[in-house]
């Protein structure tokens, strides 16, 4: 979850260089982070280096959230969250 101040950011970055041109950043974004992890693989990277682009990534995802509607996407959030649950459930299907 990021804080108050850093979603205005995330607002005025929309704003200022507009819906489709973060839409774009997001996937160049996402496609820098999995270099880094294919990277990693092969030893040719540091966890520093995931940490960054991992971070870059965070920052679009909260983009995108706000762009696609953030109450819609933490229902969507709470969805996929509860189906990986039920995954991970042991027979007596307790919860935490």
């Amino acid at each position: 979850m990021i804080s108050y101040d850093q979603k205005k950011i995330c607002l005025r970055a929309i704003d200022h260089w507009g819906v489709e041109h973060q839409k774009r950043k997001a996937m160049e974004e996402l496609g820098e982070l999995l270099v880094e992890l294919s990277k990693e693989q092969d030893g040719r990277t540091n966890a520093d280096l995931i940490r960054g682009e991992l971070a870059d990534v965070i920052i679009m995802c909260e983009q995108l959230r706000l762009i696609y509607g953030g109450k819609e996407t933490d229902a969507w959030i709470d969805r996929k969250l509860e189906r990986l649950w039920g995954m991970m459930r042991l027979p007596e299907r307790s919860r935490p």
